[in-house]
């Protein structure tokens, strides 16, 4: 029997697949609640993780869209295709953390034996969980929905308990992230049965990110580098952070060869935890 790794940080779940467009969604009802409205528009044209696509027919979406005006999360093209990809890798006893605008569950619940999702915002859960519940009689999926913090949940005990864990409580796709969520991930493995599967939301993309950045670096002379980094830390004290130990690893080679340079950061970031980055 092969051994699958619980955790692939190649896979890509921006990867395309026109699948997501044959697999209808329950969507959330427009109007106005305690802390947000859902909002409800029509597209033809949309983003999709970085290529402009038309759709054949207009598409429904929805969002929702805090009381500062800000759009907090949607159900457009983009969100559709990464959680439908992240699903279809998806099996057995599911952990969710983080519910979302409820697409993720729809996508994975046919794969499902059960499904635990871990939702700390309150407000949040009345207006998300008809549809995810009415998904779940359908597929006859036991499902609960527990208000609280993901981590607390994690590291509430230790052992197998289940055969995917999705996480996706991060709002943007930034490297800066990604130390505090490889501790999220190391949690989340310990809570794997065997042959489980971790599964992060948009961790690929973040990742080429970080690469961009580190190329630039690299293509940089020490100098160069050094006021780079310097600027980083005044606009953003977190990029500084982060690129700290990849300047510093290139600074100590004269001439850094490319490869190993490329191995050498790609092995810091995956490894990289909050608790390990330097202040």
């Amino acid at each position: 029997m092969v051994q699958t790794l619980p955790f692939d940080p190649n896979f890509d779940d921006c990867a395309w697949t026109d699948a997501w467009l044959y697999v209808p969604v329950m969507q959330l009802v427009p109007g106005v609640y305690p802390a947000f409205t859902v909002h409800s528009w029509r597209i033809s044209e949309a983003d999709l993780c970085g290529q402009v696509i038309r759709l054949n027919q207009p598409l429904d979406v929805r969002g929702l869209v805090l009381r500062d005006g800000r759009l907090w999360m949607s159900d457009v093209p983009q969100e559709r295709l990464m959680m439908f990809n992240n699903a279809a890798r998806s099996r057995g006893r599911v952990l969710v953390g983080g519910l979302g605008i409820g697409l993720y569950p729809q996508y994975a619940l046919p794969l499902a034996e059960h499904m635990t999702i871990v939702e700390r915002d309150a407000d949040l859960i009345p207006v998300v969980e008809p549809v995810v519940r009415a998904a779940a009689a359908h597929y006859q999926v036991p499902l609960e929905i527990i208000t609280s913090d993901i981590t607390e949940t994690l590291e509430a005990t230790d052992g197998g308990d289940y055969d995917t864990i999705f996480l996706d409580t991060w709002e943007t796709l930034d490297p800066v992230n990604l130390p505090a969520i490889n501790a999220l991930r190391d949690r989340a493995i310990s809570r794997l049965r065997p042959d489980g599967t971790v599964l992060l939301w948009g961790y690929r993309w973040m990742l080429r990110l970080f690469q961009q950045a580190c190329e630039q670096l690299l293509a940089l002379s020490p100098i160069e580098r050094r006021n780079m980094l310097d600027a980083a830390r005044r606009e953003r004290p977190a990029v500084g952070t982060l690129l700290g130990p990849v300047a510093a690893y290139l600074d100590s080679h004269d001439d850094p060869n490319h490869d190993e340079a490329v191995a050498w950061y790609m092995n810091y970031i995956l490894r990289a935890r909050l608790e390990d980055t330097p202040r």
